[in-house]
C-alpha cells in the first residue's frame, strides 16, 4: 500500500471511485477534481499494486475551498482545523486498514490545527462510516442541512500532543 500525491494521470481512477461513492458524498467531476487539487493541502491516492484504491482531498483554514462543510467549520474553528473533505476506499479495499492509514497520516498532517473535521451523511445513514469515526475518536459538534434535503453529522477530532 503506497499513499502519494494525486497525478493528473490518477483523474480517471478518482472520479470513478467517487461516482461510486456519492450518496456519501459530493459529486465531482474533472473541472471541480482539478480546482480542488489546485487548492488543496493534501490530494493523495492509495495505491495498491498499481490499481488507485483510495483517495483523500483535506483543506486548511484560508483556503478557496467553497463546500458548505468547509464554511460550516471555518465558522465553528475559524483557524484552528484540518478539513477532511472526503476519503473513498474502493469497495475491494474496504476493511483491509486503508482508511485507518489514511486517516493516521492525515492526523499527523493536522496536528498544528488542534482537529481534524469532517462530515458524515446522516440520511440515508452511512453507519459504518460513522462507527468508524467514532472509534477513531471522532464526535459530533453539530448538524448540517444540506440543500438537497440530507444532513450531515460534523464531526471533530481534537488532536493532542
Amino acid at each position: 500500500m503506497k499513499l502519494r500525491p494525486m497525478t493528473s494521470a490518477d483523474e480517471p481512477a478518482v472520479l470513478a471511485l467517487n461516482a461510486a461513492a456519492v450518496e456519501q458524498t459530493d459529486p465531482l467531476g474533472p473541472d471541480r477534481l482539478d480546482w480542488l487539487r489546485l487548492i488543496a493541502a493534501h490530494a493523495a491516492v492509495v495505491e495498491i499494486e498499481g490499481e488507485i484504491a483510495a483517495f483523500v482531498l483535506t483543506f486548511v483554514p484560508g483556503s478557496a475551498h467553497d463546500s458548505l462543510d468547509f464554511q460550516w467549520f471555518v465558522n465553528t474553528y475559524a483557524d484552528r482545523f484540518l478539513h477532511l473533505d472526503r476519503i473513498v476506499v474502493a469497495e475491494a479495499h474496504r476493511r483491509q486498514g486503508v482508511a485507518t492509514a489514511v486517516y493516521r497520516a492525515v492526523e499527523r498532517a493536522a496536528k498544528p490545527y488542534d482537529r481534524l473535521v469532517g462530515r458524515v451523511q446522516l440520511d440515508p445513514p452511512d453507519t459504518a462510516s460513522l462507527a468508524f469515526h467514532t472509534a477513531r475518536g471522532f464526535v459530533e459538534v453539530g448538524k448540517l442541512r444540506r440543500p438537497n434535503g440530507t444532513t450531515s453529522a460534523m464531526l471533530s477530532k481534537e488532536l493532542a500532543d
